[in-house]
């Protein structure tokens, strides 16, 4: 778990890095805007026209202002596609906790429905089920960096799947006895 966490951590570095260095931010964030407002209300869209700016603004100034200087002209439009990319995210959250609320209940009538309760539990498929759940918020966050145009409705549906099957595992393979 530990090695899988360093891993998706130097993805994301290595993901921001490269939007950052690579000059197409500008393009993915009028394609991330098309591809809100396939997904959010109009104007929930034009909410986040007003935010992103000044979320932009204040991350900008959390940097010294010699850092800021040379920084904010290359990596603005990249940062403003991060914020809102996350944003995307936070709005789409109660999809995600939906998702997760039906892998519960599945996996509590799966386990309520066994014949006999299963006195030993399968470790390897309930460490596989908690990292399920933990690759969850880090696929987002590397959705959120990633210097590629992917569609919105892909991460609902690989999220949503990923928490679906790994709440239910959790569940059905968690430890009985102690």
């Amino acid at each position: 778990m530990k090695l899988l966490s360093i891993g998706a951590f130097v993805l994301f570095v290595a993901c921001a890095a490269s939007l950052v260095s690579g000059g197409q931010a500008t393009v993915l964030l009028q394609h991330t805007w098309r591809r809100a407002a396939d997904v959010l209300p109009e104007r929930e869209v034009n909410k986040l026209e007003v935010v992103i700016p000044a979320y932009t603004a204040r991350v900008f100034e959390l940097f010294p202002p010699t850092l800021r200087e040379k920084v904010a002209a290359k990596t603005w439009t990249a940062v403003e596609l991060i914020t809102l990319r996350l944003l995307l995210a936070l709005y789409l959250a109660p999809t995600f906790i939906i998702a997760a609320g039906v892998g519960f209940l599945e996996g509590s009538w799966a386990r309520s429905n066994q014949q006999s309760l299963v006195k030993i539990h399968s470790p390897m498929r309930f460490s596989l089920a908690v990292t399920g759940v933990g690759l969850c918020p880090a696929v987002i966050l590397l959705w959120a960096t990633v210097p590629l145009m992917v569609p919105v409705i892909i991460l609902i549906l690989f999220v949503s799947t990923l928490a679906v099957f790994s709440v239910r595992n959790l569940v059905v393979h968690s430890p009985t006895q102690f």
